[in-house]
């Protein structure tokens, strides 16, 4: 019943939207916020349900001097995706990639603001917005995102605030802004068990040999990320240069830190137990241990934007240098696991057990699960704005350099990846009712992802969305398609202030 209360109190709250302020001495402070019920039916029975969730966010701002202004919003609730909670935790942790925290708060922007003219600082927990696109930003790469719900939550609720400092630097001939992360904060990921975990990343049941081993029953451990120490070397840094030339917005970026999509290695230990002496009859078992990698890289971009027309045209491309990429499952164990290992294997099996007498004999593997690549990453999108009409049309593309095509890795085919995405919205009864046609195309595997959604303005402060996110095809090692079993239909119910 507890998990129900902020949910239902969406539906108590006054149904007018309000200014809240209140005065502290002579300065203003703002307070804005929302609560949100959501509940979600999955389309597939084998897919883990989710309970219902009540969500809340909470922002206090103020200019507290001329030179000076803060902000500090709060986020939490309960979430209704995670299966067993933590007993006792409730905070979010910045160390942690597992968070099941449930009921949960989490401090998601906190920060103070410094005004000296031509340079302002902005200090705390930050968040950051560089590139033109939506959702796939190439350029943007200083904050890392929850990735426990990638379809409904919006881009920058998925981004997940670091501690940082920002400083703007305002000239004429160009405006810089530098970034500066102490320590990586890690990305955010469901547990296996839930439904949004990267089925990429689910370690098989059994591994099939195919030699006398047979198939290999495999045990899975799940093991929280290790953070670099606290240290210069260690930190995160990026530096974006823009200028306003000719009715173009022109930005210039550089990034040095950790990729902030997930990489996991899977040592594996293989446990051979002598069962009939005489027989040599053997008993094999496999324990796998995923553990997410962290991997420096470095990210060189350039984005614009600019109007012809009644169009506006955004864009954006990024260089990565070093940057790691996941390969297949299959490749990796057909690589690992070839005959001439599993005799080596099992001729220092049996001579450590005539030596010996030893039945029972673990061998420690590491699959090579990554690769590293130079690779480009770029895209262009239009808007167009007739009415109460807005379509949008983008193309991202991602491009492996010197791609080895005998050793296939996740969301790349023969070097390349390409997505399409459409957004189309209509307004309508005065703007109370809108309607959004959604999706995404992924050209290289033929998968989509198709999100059409009704927001009903209920009075100004509520507002009610039916929605559904169908995902379809049959490639498991596409960005999607790894997904493609989640169809779902959602209602949400918010209330704004």
């Amino acid at each position: 019943m507890k998990r129900l209360i902020l949910l239902w109190a969406c539906l108590f709250l006054p149904v007018q939207a309000f200014p809240v302020s209140y005065n502290l001495g002579s300065k203003e402070l703002g307070v804005s916020g929302y609560l949100e019920g959501l509940g979600v039916y999955a389309l597939d029975d084998d897919t883990p349900e989710e309970d219902p969730s009540a969500l809340f966010s909470l922002s206090a701002k103020s200019d507290f001097a001329r030179w000076g202004a803060f902000k500090i919003t709060l986020k939490g609730g309960y979430d209704g995706k995670i299966s067993e909670a933590d007993s006792g935790k409730y905070l979010t942790s910045l160390n942690d990639i597992y968070q099941n925290r449930n009921p949960f708060v989490t401090l998601d922007e906190a920060y103070v603001d410094l005004f000296t003219g031509n340079v302002d600082f902005r200090i705390g927990i930050l968040k950051f917005a560089w590139g033109r696109l939506d959702e796939i930003n190439p350029t943007d790469n200083l904050n890392t995102e929850d990735m426990t719900d990638p379809v409904l939550k919006e881009e920058n609720d998925r981004k997940i605030g670091a501690p940082a400092v920002k400083a703007n630097i305002y000239t004429d001939i160009v405006n810089c802004e530098l970034a500066w992360i102490p320590r990586y904060v890690p990305y955010r990921l469901s547990r296996p068990d839930e439904r949004w975990f990267p089925p990429i990343f689910i370690v098989p049941s059994a591994i099939e040999t195919n030699t006398s081993f047979g198939a290999v029953p495999v045990e899975a451990e799940y093991a929280e990320i290790d953070l670099p120490a606290l240290s210069l070397k260690n930190s995160e840094a990026g530096v974006r240069l823009s200028k306003s030339l000719a009715g173009w917005e022109l930005s210039a970026s550089y990034f040095t830190g950790y990729d902030m999509l997930p990489v996991m290695t899977i040592p594996t230990e293989l446990t051979i137990e002598l069962i009939d002496p005489d027989a040599l009859l053997t008993e094999i078992q496999a324990k796998v241990k995923a553990k997410p990698e962290l991997n420096r890289l470095h990210v060189f971009g350039a984005d614009f934007s600019t109007t012809l027309g009644g169009f506006t045209i955004r864009g954006e491309g990024a260089y990565f240098k070093d940057k790691y990429y996941v390969r297949t499952i299959d490749s990796i164990y057909a690589e690992v696991m070839t005959t001439r290992l599993q005799q080596q294997i099992m001729e220092d099996f049996l001579s450590t057990y005539y030596a010996t007498g030893k039945r029972r004999q673990t061998f420690s593997l590491s699959p090579p699960i990554t690769l590293t690549y130079d690779s480009l990453k770029y895209g262009l999108g239009v808007d167009y704005v007739r009415g109460d009409a807005t379509i949008s049309l983008q193309i991202i593309e991602e491009r492996v350099l010197d791609y080895d095509e005998t050793k296939p890795i996740f969301f790349i085919d023969n070097g390349y990846d390409t997505m399409l995405s459409l957004a189309y919205k209509q307004f309508f009864l005065q703007n109370t009712l809108e309607l959004s046609l959604a999706g995404a195309y992924d050209y290289t595997f033929k998968h989509y992802l198709f999100q059409p959604s009704l927001v009903y303005g209920i009075t100004d402060a509520v507002k009610g969305t039916l929605g559904a996110a169908v995902i379809a095809g049959k490639d498991p090692n596409s960005l999607l398609g790894q997904f493609r079993d989640n169809d779902e239909i959602f209602l949400r119910l918010k209330y704004s202030f």
